[in-house]
């Protein structure tokens, strides 16, 4: 008797795990459902129609400022991050912007710069040094065009759009606007793009903002997709931890490419800075937070 109890129960206990099964499956078919029904986030993607749209016409001259910098000058507030103003012709591009909105904002004042006038924002990667200025953007601007990898973490999108931003995923290099062009993603997990302005007789100005897949590897690809020589680098490196042979070789890297400027700031660490002012001193433009570079035509 005591064996045929013990049976039912095996049974009954089965038979009660079957049911949490369906139920749990039903319920989950029933979300998805529910969540297909409901009105899904507009995506703006750009994307590159071919290396032909790609190309950008040259432009005679472009300014660049240093907005955010965690390497002090100009009387300005410093902060681990970066943000990059450009300006070509009548339109103002920034490029990353900082790990905080206050420091953002602060800064741009003390550059004069008017906040209202920027045109659109190029993000290079998700990390928050880089996107951590956007609240302030989104109040003083709402509905700024922000363009994004494709790739970047689905929470870093939609706390843009939050906000009330426009955002736009960039999956190819493409133009943006004349003679300004946003370097395609390149990295594995993390999706890391770039911005490149053409200099009638100078080459290309990169902006870079942590460069996690290597500076090298950028300029590279913005050579190929642009077919255009390389000018000046400006930006970080990711290379604090870097030795000096390792320094070295990004240097030369570089040079290879055709390179002429190369102004590492951020995350680029001394060691490749003090190398280049000592070693590579034609070639080495030393930059901080209120640096401005103006690129004139040939």
């Amino acid at each position: 008797m005591c064996l045929c109890l013990n049976l039912l129960k095996s049974d009954n206990l089965l038979l009660d795990v079957r049911l949490l099964v369906v139920l749990v499956a039903a319920a989950i078919i029933l979300l998805i459902a529910v969540a297909l029904m409901l009105p899904q986030p507009s995506v703006e993607r750009a994307e590159a129609g071919g290396k032909e749209e790609a190309k950008l016409e040259p432009i005679k001259s472009c300014r660049l400022t240093v907005v955010v910098d965690n390497n002090a000058g100009g009387g300005l507030e410093t902060a681990w991050g970066v943000s990059i103003l450009a300006e070509v012709d009548d339109l103002k591009i920034l490029f990353d912007t900082g790990p905080d909105p206050g420091v953002l904002a602060r800064n741009l004042k003390r550059l004069g710069i008017d906040p209202s006038e920027i045109d659109m924002v190029v993000i290079s990667h998700e990390h928050h040094d880089h996107v951590g200025g956007l609240p302030y953007l989104a109040e003083v601007k709402p509905d700024l065009k922000v363009y994004v990898p494709s790739g970047m973490g689905s929470g870093v999108k939609a706390e843009i759009r939050r906000l009330g931003l426009r955002l736009v995923e960039v999956e190819d290099t493409m133009r943006i606007a004349g003679g300004v062009a946003v370097i395609g993603q390149l990295g594995g997990f993390l999706k890391e793009q770039a911005l490149a302005i053409n200099v009638e007789g100078k080459g290309l100005v990169i902006l870079v903002g942590c460069s996690h897949p290597g500076v090298v590897k950028i300029v590279e690809k913005a050579v190929n997709d642009l077919g255009v020589k390389p000018y000046l680098v400006l930006g970080g490196f990711h290379m604090g931890g870097a030795s000096p042979s390792e320094c070295r070789r990004v240097i030369r890297g570089l040079l290879d490419l055709g390179v002429a400027r190369i102004a590492p700031i951020h995350c680029s660490g001394e060691t490749i800075r003090s190398i280049l002012a000592e070693e590579f001193s034609d070639n080495y433009l030393a930059c901080h937070v209120g640096s401005r570079i103006r690129i004139e035509a040939s």
